[in-house]
């Protein structure tokens, strides 16, 4: 077989199945047969596996990065993943965009036959990757987010309106996602053209061809892909059309374009003819039009004549009649977080006390709200100067300017009876009016509080009103004041977008979307008799941001940075509740002696003395902190450079090898992740493979070998997980990942370089 041939079945992952990997030409197992001189000694060495001390490092697992949809093949990516490494590790297949679309729909097939195929040839598999913001269903995810619709009053009175259902109907912007041309062998979503619409403006131009077989072998469809028009629904439309030749066109209800659902649509049809002529229609969409889930897509069939044909279409407008509330809509929107007081985070609520002054963070106590529930106490002394010397606030975040109303609602009792002022003030503490929302009577039982005031300008004052103030010390005696159950709602008005859902509510609903997503891959990666083939995993991926350093100096987790493709679920759960939630669903749904990783890139950082690491290490600390949350080890990704430059590269070697200590310090697994090597050369330049020199390609050799024997020098065998390479073979030109470079162990034609030997010789301890 020749190297093109080879080359060939390789690209085009042919299908072997391991009973019949003798009938490769192994080129995996030998160097280039192109330069004998450099490349024969290669052709010694044994499959990497072989040269792992077992009896020494009996933990020691050696991965490797894999197409899983290939791997699953049984061809040549299968077997030289068995025969070379004893762990497998999903390239993107076990990340959520990949099991789970855009609206919703779970896939794990390719995960099962991954994961079922690689146990069957005696790997393990190692989980990539249960949390991150990256290669997430980001539209799914944000369809959970949206606004909840506003309760209308069904009796208020109702308005019709026609609200437009196009973008760019003119056609005299950019935007085509309501327009689609097919032609016979084309599908082109945009065909907005200058110069052919009316007066020359921009328009579509659609060209059918001479001798069709069916009339819709070209068409033109008008598509709103965000509205379904049901049973019912009532629509005007109107559009200017003309052709170079005189023709007809019938016209036909589709679901998506080309899922035809019935015959007839607008009149039946429209007569082209060669000057420019509006038409317009106006009618109601009846069951056969909408089909089972609603018609998104007006289909016009080009081809009724046989002759090829150019037809011209501008000024689109297709309405929807929309019955709707008279005016804006109001509704209340609670402001205060954790007002059950069940949680932890007291942002709203604030406490002065004789004994401990204020104002400061109110404290919630178990056992003191209603029904034995949580709350917050507050404790008054006997004789105080001021009625104000024992304070309650609630602060929101809001400022609530004069004008607005207010809705507050609260359970309290004390263990001595009597009454209490409240007070408007910006801050807790800074006054702004005597009076807010009345005066409680306090009594040994629990009572409910329910007023509804607007504020005024004297509550407002200049900068609004944030806080409510309870003025306690008022009966003179020693007292201790409960407050449970506690709403602080304001009156919002919407034009029709909805109510926002509160913090909490955002954060309930994405703690179930995590909940679902990790108890789907669990299951996807069990056998037939229930028992889970992936027991180890990376729990959260890249949490660390590298910047912003915190109070004790450990950089911030990474947050929204503006880019739509990605989904920071920390901007919802909270830092410390993000990375609590998913290591809780993973041994929930995961087997007892799950283990969990958190893995991120950098960790070797010279530039700022493994500082990363280190915030690594404070962060899991911080998640450890409740005594439930338990890490068992870090994964260092280490897509690294060899460099040329002598001084450089000790600088390299010495983060990494501080790494490696670091690591070990903590008493926690390690693993090498996703290990994969560039060059730079000594003026600071990448090198791309076809540019490399043998010298340059031995120095990469020798750092495999060097890094691999550190592992085993520096990491205790009880906490050494393994080494894993990311990158098999040298990344294609213009590849997504590091494209062009000489990252693989072997070449784009599966032949042995000469990193194969280092990586060999560190293995064997040479």
């Amino acid at each position: 077989m020749t190297m093109k041939k080879q080359y060939i079945i390789l690209a085009l992952g042919a299908m072997f199945m391991a009973s019949c990997a003798d009938e490769f030409d192994r080129n995996f197992e030998v160097g280039r047969p192109d330069n004998l001189e450099q490349y024969a000694y290669l052709s010694d060495y044994q499959p990497l596996k072989s040269y792992i001390d077992q009896s020494k490092y009996p933990n020691f697992k050696l991965g490797v990065g894999t197409d899983a949809a290939d791997y699953a093949k049984q061809g040549v990516t299968y077997v030289v993943t068995n025969s070379n490494f004893t762990e497998t590790v999903a390239g993107n297949a076990m990340k959520m965009a990949s099991c789970v679309d855009d609206n919703g729909n779970w896939n794990f097939g390719t995960v099962t036959d991954y994961v079922r195929s690689a146990n069957e040839a005696g790997l393990s598999v190692y989980g990539h990757t249960l949390a991150w913001h990256a290669q997430q269903p980001v539209k799914w995810l944000n369809t959970l987010l949206a606004d909840k619709p506003v309760p209308v009053d069904p009796n208020a009175p109702k308005v019709d309106t026609w609200v437009e259902q196009l973008t760019n109907g003119d056609l005299e912007g950019t935007e085509a996602a309501n327009f689609v041309v097919r032609e016979p062998g084309q599908n082109d979503v945009n065909r907005i053209t200058d110069g052919v619409g009316v007066d020359g403006s921009r328009g579509i131009v659609v060209h059918s061809h001479d001798n069709p077989a069916n009339a819709w072998d070209t068409q033109f469809f008008i598509y709103t892909p965000d509205h379904a028009w049901k049973d019912g629904d009532q629509y005007r439309f109107k559009m200017k059309i003309r052709a170079d030749k005189p023709a007809h066109a019938s016209i036909q209800a589709h679901a998506a374009p080309g899922a035809y659902q019935h015959w007839t649509m607008l009149a039946g049809g429209y007569d082209f003819t060669t000057e420019w002529k509006e038409v317009t229609y106006e009618g109601t969409i009846d069951a056969s039009q909408a089909g089972a889930n609603g018609c998104f897509s007006i289909a016009f069939n080009l081809n009724e004549l046989t002759e090829a044909n150019n037809y011209y279409f501008d000024d689109m407008s297709w309405e929807a009649l929309v019955h709707a509330a008279a005016g804006p809509v109001l509704y209340w929107e609670d402001i205060a977080t954790n007002g059950d007081l069940e949680g932890d985070d007291v942002s709203c609520f604030f406490t002065t006390e004789p004994s401990t002054g204020g104002p400061h963070a109110s404290t919630i106590y178990d056992g003191v709200g209603m029904d034995g529930s949580r709350g917050i106490m507050v404790q008054s002394e006997d004789n105080p100067a001021q009625d104000w010397d024992t304070q309650f606030f609630i602060r929101v975040p809001e400022a609530l300017l004069e004008g607005t109303k207010i809705h507050v609602q609260f359970d309290y009792r004390a263990d001595q009876e009597g009454d209490a002022d409240t007070q408007a003030h910006n801050e807790p503490g800074a006054y702004q009016h005597w009076a807010c929302i009345g005066s409680p009577h306090f009594t040994t039982s629990w009572q409910h509080w329910d007023k509804e005031v607007t504020v005024d300008g004297s509550m407002a004052g200049g900068a609004g009103m944030h806080t409510i103030a309870f003025n306690l010390a008022k009966n003179k005696k020693k007292t201790k004041f409960y407050f449970d159950n506690i709403k602080f709602e304001v009156e919002k008005e919407s034009a029709g977008g909805g109510i926002p859902q509160t913090p909490e509510e955002k954060r309930d609903t994405l703690i179930w979307a995590m909940g679902e997503w990790i108890h789907n891959m669990m299951d996807a990666c069990r056998a037939d008799d229930g028992t889970l083939l992936v027991t180890a995993w990376d729990v959260v991926n890249e949490a660390i941001s590298g910047g912003n350093a915190d109070s004790e100096g450990a950089y911030a987790l990474q947050h929204d940075n503006g880019d739509p493709s990605n989904f920071f679920w920390q901007d919802y759960l909270g830092d410390i509740d993000y990375v609590r939630t998913a290591v809780k669903f993973a041994r929930e749904y995961g087997e007892k002696d799950i283990k969990l990783f958190i893995n991120d890139y950098n960790l070797e950082s010279d530039w700022d003395n493994n500082k990363k690491l280190t915030s690594l290490i404070k962060w899991i600390e911080r998640w450890e902190a409740d005594g439930v949350t338990k890490i068992d080890g870090i994964g260092t990704q280490m897509h690294i450079s060899c460099y040329g430059n002598p001084t450089t590269q000790e600088s390299k070697k010495k983060g990494i090898e501080n790494m490696f200590k670091l690591m070990a310090a903590t008493g926690k697994l390690v693993r090498v992740s996703e290990l994969d090597m560039g060059y730079v050369d000594a003026n600071g330049n990448t090198v791309m493979t076809a540019d490399m020199t043998e010298e340059q390609h031995h120095q990469m050799a020798d750092l495999y070998k060097w890094i691999i024997q550190k592992y085993f020098e520096i990491v205790p065998v009880a906490q050494q997980w393994g080494i894993c390479q990311w990158c098999a073979t040298d990344a294609p030109a213009g590849g997504g990942w590091r494209g062009g470079e000489p990252v693989g162990l072997w070449d784009q034609n599966y032949y042995r370089k000469h990193t194969y030997a280092g990586f060999a010789d560190g293995l064997a301890g040479k």
